[in-house]
């Protein structure tokens, strides 16, 4: 059995230790946007901001009221389908980053997660939940 150590991904002194008061610890940002319309194709619902140079860790999104032949995509600036790929047939539950390309994501610039509407279906009475987990930029 080997233990390899991976490159730390943020911007800390690579001795520096996860705990509370070093600026590593994982930070929680959630949302929620609650439909006044049913949404079009290409509509995108967008996280708060999150600072560049912080390091994403995990996307949820949790959906409601969507129809069948609603797909959606989670991403961000750069990206759009990041975190989660295109996923039809979505009329609700729960999506977690599972794309090829979801690994951890150091921001560049200031930047929220979005969820792309490719696919419209969804109803007035839809909502949309995002969920970040990132540790913050450290300096």
């Amino acid at each position: 059995m080997a233990i390899i150590q991976s490159t730390k991904t943020s911007s800390a002194a690579l001795l520096a230790m996860a705990g509370v008061g070093d600026g590593q610890t994982s930070k929680t940002v959630s949302s929620t946007y609650a439909f006044t319309a049913a949404p079009a194709a290409n509509d995108i619902i967008q996280s708060p901001f999150i600072q560049a140079g912080s390091v994403i860790q995990d996307v949820t999104v949790v959906l409601s009221g969507f129809g069948t032949g609603s797909t959606v995509e989670v991403g961000y600036g750069l990206d759009t389908d990041y975190f989660i790929t295109s996923t039809s047939g979505v009329a609700g539950g729960v999506l977690r980053m599972s794309a090829a390309t979801a690994r951890p994501l150091v921001l560049t610039e200031n930047d929220t997660v979005d969820v792309k509407i490719n696919g419209a279906g969804a109803t007035a009475a839809g909502t949309v939940d995002i969920t970040v987990t990132f540790v913050p930029r450290n300096n």
